[in-house]
């Protein structure tokens, strides 16, 4: 029992005697001051220096400081350094430290970042979907290289003198006719921050850059054509899939779309997807034609194949004053906020035999440029706002008909059968109708706000069939009319309503 006691007791007295002289254990002997280092979170180790590792930093990355003008190269953003006490000796070099973080995080420069939210769904060169409310952020090295970005971005669309007389307020008057800008401005909220940026991200050193990113929604290389001799940009822009206003948008060099070119020069033809959207509204003042009426005066005295003009139309003239709401340089809405006559049309009255043809005394509007086959499809004024073209890298097919005001009538062009009918407005072409003509044509009447006949049922010309809306995809009130040659989407071509039943 002795001999028990007398081990324990032993073992306490050498434990204390080993806690007193130590072991080869690095505790100091005062606790000191140093630096916990950690990287998003983790711990990376201790250093004596907090000034001398951030200063390390600095001069090591001489590289981005010269790449980027700036004098100073912060820590990346992960990194945090908080001051503790501590008997632990094991302390490493700032040099080490910083070794085992240059290859991990970026390091981050003084800059500015634009956030841009949008209030709809964007879609970006047809595979980049950004959310309402999600911001997109672009880095750069001072505010103004955005400034002067959404500069360059929105004169594209409205061109440079236009945007500059309105910024001045130096635009000219409206007298009789002409237009005025009323207001510019994008349709998402742009902010500008300073502070630091990583250059991991894509920092924008000048404007040109950055307006290029803008408008086509990437910095990958666009495609360009060298012209030939005898070229025009029309037929560029068509054998590239655009239309001639998105092929003057991406090439600013050219101020008119029926320009001489030179062989050997470069064209952008580059689809644009803009990052933003340009807004901007003008009040147009213009003069347009009425289209006069054509009256028959049947005469049984005579056989069916005489004809004869006995009093010769003549087109009016209508001051309208329309309100235009333009969207990367593609009208949004237009409405006809003012009419004035200038000029009554003259009708034109025309004698025709009947003799062994029934009599019909029938009057009709004549389309533009007097096309007698067919009937224009809604009331004057109107305004054509979108034509047969291509659109966004899409076949645009049909004409956009605008001005007429919400729920006026939509007419049938000409006889026909009522083909097919669409009641769903959520799909693209909203409430829409198709008449099949008999003749191998097919007319197509497409964001309608009501439909006024049944499928299968027979429709004279000039019939109200429907009332103008904005239903499915739509921007506005108007009327898409398009016109196949077959059956559309099955085997039909669509044909340019301006070229094939009307001259417009």
């Amino acid at each position: 029992m002795k001999g028990k006691i007398l081990g324990f007791i032993l073992t306490i007295l050498v434990s204390g005697l080993l806690f007193f002289c130590g072991t080869n254990v690095d505790f100091a002997s005062e606790p000191q001051e140093v630096y916990q280092v950690y990287l998003n979170g983790d711990k990376l180790g201790l250093i004596k220096s907090k000034e001398k590792f951030l200063n390390m930093i600095d001069t090591e990355q001489e590289a981005l400081r010269k790449q980027y003008g700036v004098d100073k190269v912060y820590p990346p953003d992960g990194l945090d350094i908080k001051k503790i006490y501590t008997y632990n000796d094991d302390i490493l070099k700032e040099e080490d430290v910083y070794n085992s973080i240059k290859d991990k995080e970026p390091f981050m420069i003084e800059g500015y970042v634009a956030k841009i939210v949008y209030t709809e769904k964007k879609i970006i060169n047809d595979d980049q979907v950004i959310e309402p409310g999600k911001p997109v952020e672009i880095s750069m090295m001072s505010k103004d290289i955005m400034k002067e970005a959404l500069y360059k971005t929105a004169a594209a669309f409205i061109g440079s003198k236009n945007l500059d007389d309105y910024n001045k307020n130096t635009q000219e008057k409206i007298t009789d006719t002409g237009s005025i800008i009323n207001s510019v401005y994008f349709e998402e909220t742009i902010t500008i921050r300073k502070g630091l940026v990583s250059t991991n991200n894509i920092i924008f050193k000048d404007s040109g850059e950055l307006s290029k990113y803008l408008l086509y929604g990437t910095l990958d290389e666009q495609k360009t054509y060298i012209t030939k001799v005898g070229e025009n940009l029309d037929a560029i822009a068509d054998a590239n899939n655009l239309n001639i206003e998105e092929l003057m948008i991406a090439n600013p060099q050219y101020t008119k779309s029926n320009v001489l070119l030179a062989a050997g020069e470069k064209v952008n033809v580059g689809l644009i997807s803009p990052l933003v959207s340009v807004v901007y509204k003008k009040t147009e003042v213009k003069d347009i034609e009425v289209q006069y009426k054509t009256t028959y005066i049947d005469d049984k005295n005579r056989y069916t194949d005489y004809k004869q003009v006995t009093t010769q139309g003549q087109n009016g003239v209508k001051r309208i004053t329309q309100d235009i709401k333009y969207v990367n340089g593609e009208i949004n809405s237009l409405v006809i906020s003012k009419t004035e006559t200038i000029k009554d049309p003259v009708n034109e009255v025309v004698t025709r035999g009947i003799k062994k043809s029934a009599s019909s005394g029938s009057e009709f509007y004549h389309s533009p440029q007097g096309n007698s086959d067919w009937s224009w499809p809604t009331i004057s004024p109107f305004v054509i706002t979108s034509r047969f073209k291509w659109r966004w890298g899409k076949q645009h097919q049909g004409i956009d008909i605008s001005g007429c005001g919400y729920r006026s009538p939509i007419y049938a062009v000409q006889d026909g059968t009522v083909y097919k009918v669409n009641y769903n407005s959520s799909l693209n072409e909203g409430l829409s109708i198709y008449i099949d003509h008999g003749n191998g044509y097919i007319t197509q009447y497409m964001h309608l706000a009501a439909i006024l006949v049944k499928e299968g049922q027979t429709v004279k010309r000039e019939q109200k069939i429907a009332l103008m809306g904005s239903t499915g995809f739509s921007t506005g009130t108007h009327l898409h009319l398009g016109v196949f040659k077959g059956k559309p989407y099955q085997g039909g071509v669509a044909l340019d309503p301006c070229a094939s039943i009307f001259k417009c």
